[in-house]
């Protein structure tokens, strides 16, 4: 039967003298340490730190607080046990399980999978923070205060690090400009 659990989202240990984890990645790993299925998604997102140039990649629950398991009854008592795992859990119906988590789940794997790529070939272009077509709000610099249009990351030859690329309206023209990632934040 599966179940779907509400964790902590503080960081614990998973086991004594283990290192601290976020509290849903804690109870999948002492979950399957029983041998049971228990899934904490997980989001990879690419996001610019501090005063960092380049988008680093950051994990982080994508449903913080809840967990999915299959817990067989003779299980059951034992799995409540777990450190940081609320003891009252939801039934799924396989139903749902098949119709709504299974696909979600999917979903999810494929969105790492794709994240580890571009982690993997190191493209920092693709490690980009924002969307094209998402709206930035310049902060410094000769288009300060406008709202630009982004559409992607370059980097020439005499550019020291990657540069934003995106268009905005000068003088009844769309016209592209290049702005430094410390510049420019999502616009509000």
């Amino acid at each position: 039967m599966w179940y779907l659990g509400i964790t902590t989202t503080r960081h614990i240990a998973p086991s004594p003298g283990a290192d601290k984890e976020r509290g849903e990645f804690a109870v999948e790993r002492q979950l399957r340490a029983l041998g049971l299925e228990a899934v904490a998604p997980r989001k990879i997102e690419f996001k610019r730190q501090g005063k960092k140039r380049h988008a680093e990649p950051v994990t982080s629950a994508y449903l913080p607080g809840y967990i999915f398991a299959e817990i067989p009854a003779a299980m059951f008592t034992k799995a409540i046990q777990c450190r940081g795992l609320s003891p009252s859990l939801m039934a799924v119906s396989p139903q749902e399980v098949r119709r709504h988590v299974q696909p979600f789940l999917s979903k999810v794997e494929q969105e790492n999978a794709e994240a580890q790529r571009i982690i993997d070939s190191r493209d920092r272009a693709a490690m980009c923070q924002f969307e094209p077509g998402a709206a930035l709000e310049v902060l410094a610099g000769p288009f300060a205060d406008r709202v630009v249009e982004f559409t992607g990351m370059v980097q020439s030859a005499h550019d020291m690090h990657p540069m934003i690329e995106a268009q905005m309206e000068i003088l009844g023209r769309l016209t592209r400009v290049k702005v430094d990632p410390l510049d420019v934040r999502a616009a509000s």
